[in-house]
């Protein structure tokens, strides 16, 4: 009997699978462990992986966990930086996931035959979730759903975090207003309450900051108070959204 992936997988790893759609065969970009491309397999939810990482050590890991849960036949193992090993038309999917913003946004510039040869991709950047969007909808492409949870480290809710994610298509949309480009569309959204509470711990986040800097007079302190002032009404905008 073929041993599962599920007990082991991440929640965030988990959640971003549940909105990949069925896909022929899919690039796992920074693959890791290879957990997610397992998961993928084991749930016929791809045909073929294409486990990729700039790195061999994560390759190596990734080779492991295939062999461990019976995939090996189904995947593939490419060194490469971003897309750089893949064919426009090889593939149908790409994911990345837990990776910086403006990497995310190199990747799908470096190789623009390959991205748009693609039916679509999942989007999980830790940093710069407002210019990865902006970047979706500025180059065809479009959000077409998201998701966020929040994943405690070693079991402490103190020291979790939140892990904000979106699948999207070619397409090209109109450009969302500032508040969605930040926070995502409420419309799209897969799990409204744990946004509401990541809203509610930005809020508090701003707020903390704003009392340090509303004693100072000089330049830089009033930049960003202003600053903080606009996040917090951006975030008030959308928690009222969310309650109607």
């Amino acid at each position: 009997m073929q041993k599962t992936i599920d007990t082991i997988l991440p929640k965030r790893l988990k959640a971003a699978a549940d909105l990949i759609p069925y896909c022929d065969t899919a690039c796992d970009i920074g693959c890791d462990h290879g957990y997610l491309s397992v998961y993928l397999l084991q749930q016929e939810k791809a045909r073929r992986m294409i486990a990729m990482d700039v790195n061999r050590g994560p390759l190596e890991r990734a080779k492991s966990s295939a062999l461990l849960f019976g995939v090996t036949a189904q995947m593939d193992f490419r060194l490469s930086d971003g897309l750089a090993q893949v064919l426009p038309g090889e593939a149908d999917f790409f994911i990345c996931a837990g990776m910086g913003g403006k990497l995310i946004i190199k990747i799908m510039s470096d190789h623009p035959l390959t991205t748009t040869s693609m039916k679509g991709a999942l989007l999980q950047p830790q940093s710069d979730i407002r210019a990865v969007r902006r970047f979706v909808y500025e180059t065809g492409w479009h959000i077409e759903q998201e998701d966020i949870v929040f994943e405690e480290d070693g079991g402490e809710k103190e020291t979790g975090k939140y892990y904000p994610m979106f699948l999207i298509r070619p397409g090209k949309e109109t450009m969302p207003p500032g508040e969605e480009l930040q926070y995502g569309s409420l419309v799209k959204q897969k799990s409204p309450g744990v946004l509401r509470d990541f809203l509610r711990y930005q809020m508090g986040v701003r707020q903390k900051a704003l009392q340090q800097v509303l004693n100072s007079e000089t330049q830089r302190a009033q930049e960003r108070q202003d600053k903080l002032e606009e996040e917090i009404r951006e975030i008030n905008t959308v928690l009222e959204n969310l309650m109607r």
